[in-house]
């Protein structure tokens, strides 16, 4: 039909134009985020006893609580209906190295799940973080 009738192509060739770009736009989207979390998977990460494994491109790592600083997290907004959320160990030379990355529809669900993931690797290193008493 659409290839038939001339008219039609004609009077909406912005629309189908901005569908196409749209498309093709939100196709790129999915593949970079699909490709960076494969990215971010492939690290290889490892528990021991009392101590956290990375394996990455650029060498081989092993953190315990001497050689960790601190845990954070965050979460944004990607899209309408998605959240992504990433776990990061920093180390004493405040180099960041994700540990680990995940999606969700609702925020509160994926703060909730990095915070419960920050503290359980808090106990397993026995990681000691002083809070400063502010006011004292």
């Amino acid at each position: 039909m659409i290839l038939t009738n001339f008219e039609f192509i004609g009077a909406n060739r912005g629309k189908i134009i901005a569908g196409i770009i749209f498309l093709f736009g939100s196709g790129l989207f999915n593949l970079s985020r699909v490709k960076s979390k494969k990215q971010a998977n492939d690290n290889l990460k490892t528990l021991g006893y009392k101590v956290i494994k990375v394996k990455n491109e650029f060498g081989e790592y092993t953190f315990d609580s001497n050689s960790i600083k601190d845990f954070e997290y965050s979460a944004e907004q990607i899209d309408e209906e998605t959240y992504e959320g990433s776990l990061y160990l920093i180390d004493k030379d405040d180099r960041k190295h994700q540990i680990l990355g995940f999606d969700d529809e609702n925020e509160k669900y994926v703060l909730n799940d990095l915070k419960w993931f920050s503290e359980y690797l808090i106990k397993h290193t026995e990681l000691k973080i002083i809070v400063a008493n502010i006011g004292s």
